[in-house]
């Protein structure tokens, strides 16, 4: 699971009544399928409380317990109860467990009569109803290795005693339970002899189907990992084949977790149906392939954009996962605050000129130009044209071109000649630009008319020299640029469980800070982890920003030298705020930790 939980309120699951485990209340998952260094991780470090409970489980005499908790007519927690009450009364556990209510007197008096059959049971010369078989399906039946062996009434109930290969396969009792109507009681018995019973009940065409039986199920396990994605509000999934497993890794709030592995025998099947499922060629498996579906979860839309990469152990799946409802942003949902929008605004609404959208890798840039392109058409009194190298998001009232594939010039040359046609007001590369072709265009175009480009810098100085490097003039540079947007993401402290504290200066210091800032800071935060945020701390990610409009000194010291130590200072001296100053603030206010600030190398 991708959170922590508190293991001593959680319930035990009922996969195996002598050695369950908890049940992730994040979830609703137990790890009873976790590697072994996993469970031996989990309980080394678990309380003695837990230890103790999970002791009298493993200590617990005699199959009646767990006949129960596999038949469903008590829950492992149950049981534990009635082994504590068992213990400090000296009754025997079939009394407990009716003492306390769990179950009545014909249904203990049942299970004991069965007891010993319970466990294990030979499939010789046992004669069995059809019926039974054809009630629940008898190619079900042979795929799950399970046969309905006896049906009989007791008080207001209907038990049917259910040879199972795996008698801890829950979902199939609950299966059979639903379509029966029955109390399911699973006995253990040969794979072999259940596949061997049913097999004149059914037909070649019903066995030579239970290929294609496996195939649906591995397409049901890749479908699950989607959803869970989708579900945990991930922003991306990757599907990694490694030498002795499938690697599943999720990024939610910026932060890359891993998830369960997937074995490495369904490879082959599971890579072949997740292309199908995304519109990926199957049978191409030599070169990277990209695709775009949408996906449904609950009322939710999701655009998802695929992309498949050969590589040493096999072919990795990556998803783009867009929330159609929560990617375009108005400015206040971005975290742009009210000075800072009045300057966007201001440097938007002129008719030439250059305005840069700047970030690092996966700090939410270019969901920020999609909602300022889509704020700016809401406005319905320009035309606006979006020169995209793959489009991410569809925007009312903009006319979206596809520039083709990325360091095709005479594709992207084509398109931009198209421009002239369409005669836009606006123009917005929503894409980051990183060639010095495409950048030589913008400056082209933003003596025309108004341009937005995407960049990728840490900060607004970095942006400015990244056209430099790319060849543009530093006159040109600085004669366009109307506004440099630079942001960050961090990630918010979870409002259900922050707390507050302090710290000395001193150490303050030695996180990081200058004397002057650690004098500034009172009190910090942080999240204490809790159900809502997963344990972690955190929910949730908000943007802060640098905005900078070079000022006609700066412009000199940049001309004369775009190097020049002394244009940061100059840039400060002329008004910018800069991402330290912002991630500061955030941390005074309680928005994010101390940990974050230091994390961001501001």
């Amino acid at each position: 699971c991708l959170g922590e939980y508190d293991a001593l309120s959680a319930v035990w699951c009922s996969c195996n009544p002598t050695h369950p485990t908890k049940v992730c209340p994040f979830c609703l998952q137990c790890f009873c399928s976790a590697p072994k260094d996993y469970k031996d991780k989990f309980f080394k470090s678990a309380p003695k409380e837990l230890l103790d409970d999970f002791e009298m489980f493993s200590q617990s005499r005699g199959p009646l317990g767990e006949a129960l908790v596999r038949a469903k007519a008590i829950t492992a927690d149950q049981l534990l109860q009635a082994l504590k009450h068992q213990k400090a009364t000296g009754r025997k556990l079939g009394e407990s467990l009716v003492e306390l209510g769990y179950i009545d007197q014909e249904t203990l008096s049942y299970f004991l009569s069965h007891q010993k059959s319970v466990m294990q049971m030979s499939l010789k010369d046992l004669e069995v109803d059809p019926m039974l078989i054809t009630s629940i399906g008898a190619d079900y039946c042979y795929e799950k290795a399970i046969l309905p062996v006896n049906r009989e009434s007791l008080s207001q109930k209907e038990i049917l005693t259910l040879a199972m290969a795996q008698p801890s396969d829950g979902e199939t009792i609950d299966y059979v339970q639903n379509v029966s109507g029955c109390q399911v009681v699973p006995v253990q018995s040969k794979k072999e002899e259940i596949l061997a019973y049913l097999m004149p009940f059914i037909s070649t065409k019903s066995a030579d189907s239970l290929e294609s039986s496996a195939q649906k199920e591995i397409t049901q396990h890749g479908l699950s990992v989607i959803r869970k994605a989708l579900a945990k509000g991930a922003s991306d999934l990757y599907i990694e084949p490694l030498e002795n497993e499938i690697s599943v890794q999720m990024r939610i709030d910026g932060i890359l977790y891993k998830t369960s592995p997937m074995p490495k025998e369904i490879q082959s099947l599971l890579v072949h149906e997740m292309k199908l499922l995304l519109k990926l060629d199957p049978f191409l498996k030599d070169k990277p392939q990209e695709s775009r579906v949408v996906m449904k979860s609950g009322e939710q839309k999701y655009d998802v954009i695929a992309h498949s990469l050969p590589t040493r152990y096999g072919e990795n799946i990556t998803l783009k996962i867009i929330n159609r409802a929560t990617f375009l942003k108005s400015y206040e949902q971005l975290g742009l605050k009210n000075d800072e929008i009045l300057l966007l605004r201001s440097v938007l609404s002129a008719n030439t000129g250059l305005v840069v959208i700047s970030a690092p890798v996966l700090h939410g840039m270019t969901t920020t130009i999609y909602s300022l392109m889509n704020e700016m058409a809401q406005e319905g009194t320009r035309k606006i044209v979006s020169m995209e190298f793959q489009s991410v998001c569809p925007v009312p009232q903009v006319t979206q071109v596809s520039l083709g594939m990325k360091n095709n010039e005479q594709a992207t040359s084509t398109a931009l000649k198209a421009l002239s046609t369409i005669q836009p007001e606006v123009c917005i590369f929503a894409d980051s630009v990183d060639t010095t072709y495409l950048a030589k265009e913008i400056f082209k175009l933003s003596a025309s008319f108004l341009v937005v480009a995407g960049l990728e810098a840490r900060n607004s100085l970095e942006a400015l020299d990244k056209f430099v490097e790319m060849g543009i003039s530093p006159a040109d540079i600085v004669s366009q640029t109307t506004l440099v947007l630079n942001q960050r993401l961090i990630r918010k402290i979870c409002p259900d469980c922050r707390q507050e504290g302090s710290l000395s200066e001193r150490s303050l210091y030695l996180m990081g800070l200058t004397p002057q800032e650690a004098k500034s800071i009172n009190k910090v935060s942080q999240g204490e982890g809790c159900q809502n945020c997963s344990k972690l701390g955190y929910r949730g990610r908000v943007a802060i920003f640098e905005l900078f409009t070079p000022t006609p000194e700066f412009k000199k010291m940049f001309v004369k030298n775009p190097k020049d130590k002394n244009l940061e200072k100059e840039s400060i001296k002329g008004g910018l705020k800069t991402l330290r100053q912002k991630a500061l603030e955030a941390v005074k206010e309680g928005i994010t930790t101390l940990e974050e600030f230091q994390k961001g190398n501001f």
